[in-house]
């Protein structure tokens, strides 16, 4: 091989990043616990009302009428299942719920820029936690209605309260319609946010999209992960393998090993990467167990993060990020 095809190749594995932990698979069990029959539920609903109701002697509505109800038990059962199944991650889900019920006011900044944003590419976000304004919506919407939707479906089955159970019953579903939808857009469709579907599929975000849409929650979990262009290396033990700039060092982080055990190194040239691995030597008898060090290379022409502008004076104050001297998350 060629001195032109070894740089070029050494130029490709720079290129590559690692990935950071978003979700651990207690997580992503109870998120696809609650979406998956949520949603048969809801589009067996909608051809029910749509199809049946105005003609209840079409074919198959037995069918669907039992798939919603078997689903509507799955809904109800299967959280449960999976809160006792990672119990001992019950703390990580009393978390998420305290943040996403947490509002603060650049959580009413994020709502009221947030179209503006998408037709505005001069108009930043504020920061946000570890869910954006419109997610704790989501999530706040979810936890409040979710007993209610088991209480009145099966009061539907009852006589008597049947037809007042259904009212309720179809009227949170109806209120539910606009976050769903927004909520699935963003996830699949959104080019600037679908990034992150991947954090509920295999637990595992890109660095930089995550430094990016949700600074504070990444900050505060990952302190050592620095994406300005530095040279100098995190301190922490590699294990015996061999690095290379580019590419992992160790196997990744297990489901269940807290995300913040993660160290990382921003390497500018070989003879940073040269450096460290000789400092590793010496330290990784020592070094405590259960960390993963991971190596990057930053390109020198790479954008840094920290220089998106700051909301102008083209913004009132009121919408202008309370996060004195930080910049504000980009719109794109």
């Amino acid at each position: 091989m060629s001195d032109g095809e070894n740089l070029a190749a050494t130029d490709a594995d720079a290129q590559e990043t690692t990935e950071i932990l978003r979700f651990r698979i207690s997580e992503r069990h109870l998120h696809w616990a609650i979406a998956v029959p949520f949603m048969i539920c809801y589009a067996t609903a909608l051809v029910l009302v749509t199809v049946y109701n105005p003609d209840p002697t079409r074919p198959f509505r037995a069918a669907f009428s039992w798939v919603h109800r078997l689903s509507g038990i799955a809904l109800c059962v299967g959280p449960i299942l999976m809160l006792l199944r990672h119990r001992h991650d019950f703390a990580v889900h009393f978390g998420n719920t305290r943040v996403a019920w947490r509002w603060r006011l650049d959580d009413i900044r994020w709502l009221l820029l947030m179209g503006p944003a998408t037709v505005n590419k001069r108009i930043a976000l504020p920061h946000q936690e570890k869910f954006n304004a419109a997610e704790k919506i989501n999530f706040m919407m979810l936890t409040a209605t979710w007993p209610i939707y088991i209480v009145t479906g099966l009061l539907i089955w009852m006589p008597g309260v049947a037809y007042l159970s259904w009212i309720v019953h179809l009227s949170m579903a109806a209120a539910a319609t606009p976050l769903i939808a927004g909520h699935i857009f963003m996830a699949t469709v959104n080019p600037d946010t679908r990034v992150g579907l991947s954090g509920m599929i295999t637990g595992y975000v890109d660095p930089h999209w995550a430094h990016h849409h949700y600074r504070h929650w990444f900050d505060e979990t990952f302190p050592h992960l620095n994406h300005a262009h530095s040279t100098a290396a995190v301190p922490a033990a590699l294990t015996g393998r061999q690095p290379t700039i580019g590419r992992e060092v160790q196997a990744p982080l297990t489901a269940d090993q807290p995300a913040a055990d993660v160290a990382v190194m921003e390497m500018q040239s070989e003879a940073a990467l040269a450096d460290a691995q000789a400092e590793a030597a010496t330290a990784a008898d020592a070094a405590p167990t259960g960390v993963a060090v991971l190596l990057f290379e930053v390109p020198a022409d790479a954008e840094d993060d920290d220089a998106i502008d700051q909301p102008g004076a083209h913004l009132p104050a009121f919408l202008r990020s309370t996060s004195a001297g930080e910049p504000v998350q980009g719109a794109a």
